[in-house]
């Protein structure tokens, strides 16, 4: 059978790891099964994504897809990553949002000259908008969140944006939320967390399950650490907007708190200036080296809203407590117990958060009990 595998940007983090576990489930199915993946960019020369076959220590080479061409996409990471004056501010993937509409027809196109009996759609922006071929018999949506830019995150976007960027958001905005209602009808669909049912209910009247991303046996199978180190950790990609990670390296300056940042660019350069002698940099680490980073760790921070975010988890069934931002998913799995919710996005907040922090008790085996039972409810 013929499945095209659909995901937004072939970027590293949480969502691209509960993309592979949906293509495990599909080869799990159907091992001979014919597989592409399609996606808007992906990162460096990513020709394929290799995926290991259930019940077996083979791996199977799936040929990634990219909408634009190869040399496009190559110019757009190249700028990003180099910051280079005028052309990275102009080149920057991010503003292909104005051409998502045209960039999805034509991944559409290359679907449909793929002929597939099957869809596999693993969407946190734009994978959700492409048009069904009439081969397809079956689609499947995983939703990680409506995009996230045009809907809950629209203000805080418009309020960012400086310039010519902030007039084109605003007058874009509302021509992408009347494109993205258009797509709505998948034979299956599943939620990544209550709070995205809720939220693609209000706005696309979607109406399904919710299954938490599946998580790692090495998380659950962790034993705590027998001393806790004195740094604090925040994992995922070094962003400015939105997950303001800014905030946090000012915040652990001010504090001298150390701080260890496992991920990588888009804005890595600027942060990087900003950072004093108490934050270092990691990049992407394999994942034996992250998990023991995080279970050694005081704390995980972490200021973005999210539909759901596999680091929290992870990091709590690591016995470790986090301090979060107090919007969106955060609450079915934070609570008192567990961790530190701030409802503004300050200095001065979180530096109050991390002195609270310092002056409480933790018992970390009752987080990790927690965390279980929470996550057990809906996998």
């Amino acid at each position: 059978m013929k499945i095209a595998a659909v995901h937004c940007r072939l970027f590293p983090g949480g969502a691209l790891e509960v993309f592979k576990d949906l293509l495990q489930q599909e080869l799990r199915n159907d091992p001979k099964a014919e597989i592409k993946i399609f996606t808007m960019i992906a990162d460096e020369d990513s020709k394929s994504l290799k995926i290991q076959i259930p019940g077996t220590e083979n791996f199977k080479k799936i040929q990634v897809v990219e909408s634009l061409p190869k040399w496009l996409n190559r110019f757009f990471l190249f700028c990003g990553k180099k910051h280079i004056p005028i052309l990275s501010s102009i080149f920057d993937y991010r503003n292909l949002i104005v051409f998502y509409p045209e960039v999805m027809r034509i991944l559409s196109r290359k679907i449909s000259r793929f002929w597939p009996k099957r869809m596999v759609i693993s969407s946190y922006a734009i994978a959700k908008n492409v048009k069904i071929p009439q081969t397809c018999k079956h689609t499947k949506l995983y939703l990680h969140s409506p995009m996230q830019y045009i809907w809950s995150h629209r203000e805080e976007y418009i309020w960012k944006f400086k310039w010519w960027k902030k007039y084109l958001f605003t007058w874009i905005i509302p021509r992408l939320q009347r494109w993205d209602k258009q797509f709505t009808q998948f034979d299956e669909i599943i939620f990544n967390s209550n709070y995205t049912a809720g939220l693609a209910g209000e706005i696309y009247w979607m109406k399904w399950k919710v299954k938490y991303p599946k998580i790692k046996d090495c998380f659950y199978l962790s034993t705590p650490t027998k001393e806790v180190q004195n740094y604090f950790v925040c994992v995922g990609r070094v962003v400015n907007f939105v997950r303001e990670v800014w905030l946090i390296i000012k915040a652990c300056n001010e504090t001298k708190t150390n701080l260890l940042i496992i991920g990588s660019w888009p804005d890595e350069i600027q942060l990087k200036a900003l950072a004093w002698d108490t934050v270092i940099f990691l990049w992407w680490l394999p994942q034996e080296e992250s998990l023991k980073i995080i279970r050694n760790a005081k704390w995980l921070i972490n200021l973005t809203k999210e539909s759901f975010w596999m680091w929290t988890a992870e990091a709590l069934l690591l016995w470790v407590p986090v301090i979060w931002y107090a919007e969106w998913w955060s609450k079915e799995l934070v609570d008192e117990n567990s961790g530190i919710l701030i409802d503004k996005k300050s200095i001065s907040t979180l530096k109050d958060a991390i002195q609270t922090f310092e002056s409480k008790e933790w018992n970390r085996r009752q987080i990790s009990d927690t965390i279980r039972e929470k996550l057990q409810k809906c996998s």
